[in-house]
């Protein structure tokens, strides 16, 4: 009994200390009364503390109530100060309230004083305002009152000078009074007013009208008459007073230059000018003090009569026909005559605009003032240049002339491009719209006339007879240069016209045919080149061709036709590296040359009487020396010795190769026919009959004999077809079987199920050893989930390797594949030990996964695992096996 405080004291202090950890387990609101009980009493030795643990969970029940008591009293205390404060800040806000509304009462009073003051001292300002208004208004009118009466008074007294002076002001004191309108006695002031400058505009008009006479001349005094058309500066008068000026001034102008009359004509127009000129003379002299500067009284006599010629022009050129040297002479008049004229009264262009120089206030230009009636009429002017260069083609076809020796084009293209080049001026001088246009449509049928007439007929004719056959290719090779020459030029001309002619135009201007027409004479220049050449080459080719070739007993250097090919060929190069302007014209001669040459050589074998096996080898050696005297054609006259370009290298080739062919053709004896026949398709696969029968011809064969060789061609032809339709046969099968030997690539879940061998396909050329099946399983064949219960079976099916292996057999393939394929039939998925198919496998994380779903499953994988590692090592002993000799 002594000892069992000793032994429950440490049981209280744990039942304490967990007590005081487990109020934290009392508060969650997870909390488990198990867990909590399993806590408290751990073991059953813990049961005799009972009573400590229920005494501890009463005085923790106590101190719980406790604090829920003093909460609730802390609460309340709360509750009653917040109140409190609530209505304190009711009661604060009330006195802000009374605060701001007398403050508000006091500025509303505030401000009905100030808006009381301020009523006084705005009724004083517009008082003010009004009285200053009305004196001004009364200022104004007194002045209006006495300017309206010293008008009266200069009227009267005809002082136009001091009445000028006045009435601006005047104009400016009645358009201050416009609002005032409805009082009488201002309206009755402004009418007399109007009144009185209408009549001393009617006065000034007289005045100046009784200054001149009928004729125009000045008889009055011009100081008087200056300050009368001040008077009339501004209103209709001083229009009336230059229609009064310009009509007297033009009256004899009109009556000189009457239409119908020979004076009247396109050859007479220099003639008006002429007189203007004079009348802008007198002018100048005499009337102009009659006139105010700012009138520009000059400037509108001229435009007065830019507009009365433009009128007389127009209807004389609608009456009468037109003479082209006469319309470009007057249209040059016309067009110097209008420049003249914006020079004169300093009219300039700024920004695509007409102003005065001086002021740079705007101005009307007299560009196109009389001008514009030309422009309905330059179609004369373009069908004269057309006839014109017309006539100068035929000429230059005609009369070829001599040409510099020190210029490397024809002289006749310098002298139609210079024409061009004067047309084109005078053109532009006259207009740049439609008839610009036109002009450079018939630049362009001028430039194409001159290529067909005058540059083809130019080409030299070259034959064998031909005395000076390389003064000849030279002529060919200026022709050609001409071409290129005029082709430039054209371009040229065609982006000048461009730039001169108006926008909406530019697109009519084309030289596209032109152009075309240049090329094909610079081809035909430089077929006749290459023509020359031949020509020059033929004496060879036809000793060539009248050799007996038939008779040569021995095979020698090259012979002498190949010489005298090679000569004619470096002298005509020579010519054409010296004469020829551009480097690509010479590519293009080289490269018709060599297929000229050759196409030549092949003829001239072709009309040979017989060639003998020995006269076929010299003719392949000659042929070889033929090849490289082509090869050496483009560095003729070069300053190195360079490879020739891989183009003009590959038509050498090409036409040196079928020469060859040829050849080599007749090198084979004609029996038996079979090796003939086998040869000529060796070297012609198209198996041409009309080369085949000249083989037989050049071979001395009969006519009689040909159509037995050509059944045995056929024949060959026809053992050919059927070979080839063979092999095309044999690649198809041999492809559908690759097709169905190809491993089938499973990506379903369920995998094909193993093939029993009685579905096996045995191969017709291997009976011992069954073949598998490798595409998809027959309809039959059943499918087996991959579970463990699958693999299970799978298992019991083919639990040994010896039972499994039966059904693993080797593919056999075509001829000629050595290769061989195993496949398993079992498991699809099982991966090749071998490394041959490429089928899916099932991988060792399949494995793993299984292994993680239950022990049962972990177990069945590994089994599975297993014997698939026994196949592995079974089929990798069954290869070698099969590997041994």
């Amino acid at each position: 009994m002594g000892d069992n405080p000793d032994k429950t004291k440490p049981a209280y202090k744990r039942e304490d200390s967990s007590g005081s950890s487990a109020a934290g387990h009392l508060d969650s609101t997870g909390f488990s009364m198990a867990k909590h009980i399993d806590r408290l009493f751990p073991s059953a030795s813990s049961l005799d503390n009972v009573d400590v643990a229920a005494a501890n969970t009463g005085h923790r029940l106590h101190a719980v109530k406790q604090e829920i008591r003093r909460q609730l009293r802390a609460q309340s205390d709360s509750h009653q100060q917040q109140t409190q404060s609530i209505e304190a800040t009711k009661a604060a806000i009330g006195e802000l309230y009374t605060r701001i509304s007398e403050m508000k009462a006091k500025a509303q009073t505030s401000e009905r004083m100030v808006f009381d003051i301020t009523q006084d001292i705005k009724a004083l300002d517009f008082a003010k305002r009004n009285l200053s208004q009305a004196t001004a208004t009364m200022r104004r009118l007194q002045l209006l009152v006495s300017g309206v009466g010293q008008l009266r008074q200069f009227k009267e007294q005809k002082k136009y000078g001091e009445a000028a002076r006045l009435l601006p002001a005047i104009a400016g004191l009645r358009e201050g009074f416009a609002e005032h309108m409805g009082v009488r006695a201002i309206a009755r002031l402004d009418d007399e007013a109007a009144g009185l400058q209408r009549s001393l505009g009617s006065m000034a008009f007289q005045e100046v009208q009784r200054g001149f006479d009928a004729q125009g001349l000045l008889v009055g005094d011009a100081e008087l008459m200056h300050q009368a058309c001040l008077c009339c500066a501004g209103t209709e008068e001083q229009t009336r007073v230059k229609d009064l000026y310009c009509e007297l001034q033009l009256r004899a102008y009109v009556a000189i230059f009457q239409i119908g009359d020979d004076v009247s004509q396109l050859e007479n127009v220099s003639r008006r000018y002429a007189w203007l000129r004079r009348i802008l003379r007198n002018y100048a002299e005499e009337h102009a003090p009659a006139f105010p500067d700012a009138w520009r009284m000059g400037e509108e006599l001229s435009r007065r009569f830019a507009h009365t010629t433009r009128d007389h022009l127009s209807e004389t050129m609608a009456t009468r026909d037109i003479d082209v040297g006469h319309l470009t002479a007057a249209l040059a008049d016309t067009l110097a005559f209008e420049a003249q004229c914006d020079k004169k009264f300093g009219i300039v262009q700024r920004n695509g605009a007409a102003v005065y120089e001086s002021s740079g206030a705007p101005a009307e230009s007299f560009v196109g003032s009389v001008s514009c009636a030309f422009e309905p009429y330059m179609a004369v002017f373009i069908s004269g240049e057309q006839a014109k260069f017309e006539a100068l083609v035929r000429r230059f076809r005609s009369e070829p002339g001599d040409d510099d020796p020190s210029l490397n084009v024809l002289a006749s293209s310098t002298d139609l491009l210079y024409q061009f080049r004067e047309s084109l001026r005078q053109c532009a001088a006259l207009s740049t719209g439609q008839a610009m246009a036109d002009l450079a449509q018939v630049f362009a049928q001028s430039l194409s006339n001159y290529a067909r007439s005058v540059l083809v007929h130019a080409l030299p004719r070259i034959s064998s007879t031909t005395t000076a056959p390389l003064d000849a290719l030279r002529r060919a090779c200026l022709v050609a240069n001409t071409a290129d020459y005029c082709a430039s030029a054209a371009a040229q001309l065609e982006q000048k016209i461009i730039e001169k002619v108006d926008g909406p135009l530019r697109e009519q201007v084309t030289f596209a045919a032109s152009r075309e027409a240049l090329l094909s004479a610079i081809n035909s220049s430089i077929g006749a080149l290459v023509g020359g050449v031949d020509a020059m080459c033929a004496p060879a080719l036809a000793a060539l061709t009248d050799a007996p070739w038939h008779d040569v007993q021995t095979v020698g250097d090259q012979s002498e036709y190949v010489l005298l090919i090679a000569s004619a060929i470096e002298a005509a190069t020579s010519v054409a590296r010296v004469s020829l302007s551009g480097p690509r014209y010479f590519r293009s001669y080289c490269d018709k040359l060599a297929s000229r040459i050759s196409e030549r050589y092949m003829t001239a074998i072709v009309q040979c009487k017989r060639i003998s096996e020995i006269g076929a080898e010299q003719l392949l050696l000659d042929a070889q020396a033929l090849k490289s005297v082509l090869l050496r054609v483009p560095s003729i006259g070069a300053d190195d010795d360079s490879q020739p370009p891989p183009t003009y290298a590959r038509i050498v080739a090409q036409g040196v190769g079928r020469i060859e062919a040829l050849l080599k053709a007749i090198l084979v004896p004609t029996d038996p026919a079979d090796a003939l026949v086998g040869r000529f398709l060796l070297l012609f696969p198209a198996a041409p009959r009309d080369v085949f029968r000249h083989v037989l011809s050049l071979k001395g064969v009969k006519p009689a004999d040909h159509p037995a060789y050509l059944r045995v061609l056929q024949a060959h032809q026809r053992q050919t077809q059927l070979d080839k339709q063979s092999e095309v046969d044999k690649q198809s099968e041999v492809d559908k079987k690759d097709q169905l030997d190809k491993p089938s690539q499973i990506t379903s879940d369920v995998p094909v199920a193993a093939v029993p061998s009685a579905y096996a396909t045995p191969d017709p050329r291997s009976s011992s050893m069954p073949v598998h099946v490798t595409g998809r399983a027959p309809a039959s064949a059943p499918l087996v989930s991959r579970t463990s219960a699958g693999r299970a079976n799978e298992h019991s099916r083919f639990g040994s390797t010896a039972e499994h292996s039966a059904h693993l057999s080797p593919s056999t393939h075509h001829a000629g594949q050595s290769q061989t394929t195993f496949q398993s039939t079992t498991y699809a998925n099982m991966p090749d030990p071998l490394g041959i198919t490429s089928g899916p496998s099932a991988s060792n994380e399949q494995c793993s996964d299984i292994d993680a779903q239950s022990p049962v499953l972990a177990s069945l994988a590994a089994n599975a695992t297993a014997t698939r590692t026994k196949i592995n090592e079974n089929l990798r002993k069954f290869m070698s096996t099969m590997r041994r000799p």
